[in-house]
């Protein structure tokens, strides 16, 4: 392996708490539904892919290996991109980055940021630098295996536009949203940057996966509903904060049964009591798994997840990076 690039954290953007920001100031990027990996790429094209939490993703993805090497035509490089699995319309589709062992789906790597060039890191460098030289080595691959998205980085109002029309055209896309990035802003790795701002068309939520119900009808003799958790902010213990019992698919179900089972114990991991009415016939699980779920709302005074469907595991998230929602009202 030739001198592979030394890894780097990628940079997080903040919830932009429903007011986009605007003016020419702001560069506009679709919000993709995947995993966030960085990409390191050695001069002989080695390719090694860690996800946001550090874990290698490298032997999880085989057909990413290799796939920027013949755009980077010997040189090295550190990139910051997303891990999607495209549907037959060529939109990202989470539930296929889920399953894509079942149905042998490949996955394609959007490549967003340019964050490290043969010897020379581009951290300290404008957003618009960055995004410039990641364009001019027109990264493309092979059957789409690596892709730079589109982005907007003019001024809106030139042409009568407001960001909430970029969200038009992400919600008829089928997207996840849309996160606007300071043109003059550096790199910072690791760092959660109001330089960044996000904005989700649907509300998810990362979630601790403390134990399960088992089902009944139907689903007698698997996953009834997982019951959920998150880490209070200040004391760092896991408090339970609802369940979920919808959204999976049988894949799914067969999945979370397989890995759930090695991490039984005999007593909840929650740090607070759980209803009585939830708790009956649990299985407690080792809070190791983090998951995600769509809501539509988390009361303030219970702390607790209303409305909610399965999304999937999130391998690239740690459990304790996932905290309970704030007090404020939501939804």
């Amino acid at each position: 392996m030739q001198r592979m690039p030394s890894e780097i954290e990628p940079m997080l953007a903040t919830p932009d708490g429903g007011r986009l920001p605007e003016g020419p100031g702001y560069a506009y990027e679709f919000k993709w539904d995947g995993y966030r990996a960085i990409m390191r790429v050695a001069p002989d094209g080695t390719t090694l892919l860690t996800s946001r939490n550090g874990i290698d993703f490298t032997t999880r993805y085989p057909e990413l290996r290799g796939v920027l090497g013949p755009a980077l035509d010997g040189h090295a490089a550190v990139v910051d991109g997303e891990i999607v699995a495209l549907d037959e319309h060529g939109r990202p589709d989470f539930e296929l980055l889920q399953h894509r062992r079942l149905t042998s789906r490949p996955v394609t790597y959007l490549a967003f940021d340019l964050l490290h060039f043969d010897d020379r890191s581009l951290l300290a460098e404008s957003y618009d630098d960055r995004r410039a030289l990641l364009a001019g080595l027109g990264p493309t691959g092979t059957d789409l295996a690596v892709i730079t998205p589109a982005y907007r980085d003019t001024d809106l109002a030139e042409d009568g536009l407001t960001p909430h029309d970029l969200l038009d055209v992400a919600a008829g896309m089928g997207l996840e949203g849309l996160v606007a990035k300071v043109r003059t802003s550096k790199y910072h790795p690791g760092r959660r940057s109001q330089e960044w701002l996000k904005h989700p068309l649907i509300r998810t939520l990362e979630v601790v996966i403390g134990g399960w119900r088992p089902g009944q009808g139907r689903r007698a003799g698997t996953i009834g509903a997982l019951l959920l958790g998150a880490h209070d902010r200040d004391a760092g213990d896991l408090r339970y904060i609802g369940d979920v019992g919808t959204g999976f698919t049988d894949q799914a179900l067969q999945a979370l049964q397989d890995v759930l089972t090695p991490l039984e114990r005999p007593t909840s991991p929650f740090a607070d009591d759980v209803p009585r009415d939830h708790a009956r016939g649990a299985h407690w699980v080792r809070p190791e798994l983090v998951g995600e779920v769509v809501y539509r709302q988390f009361t303030p005074r219970e702390r607790r997840l209303r409305h909610t469907a399965w999304r999937g595991l999130r391998p690239d998230r740690r459990p304790s990076e996932v905290h309970v929602p704030s007090d404020q009202p939501i939804g």
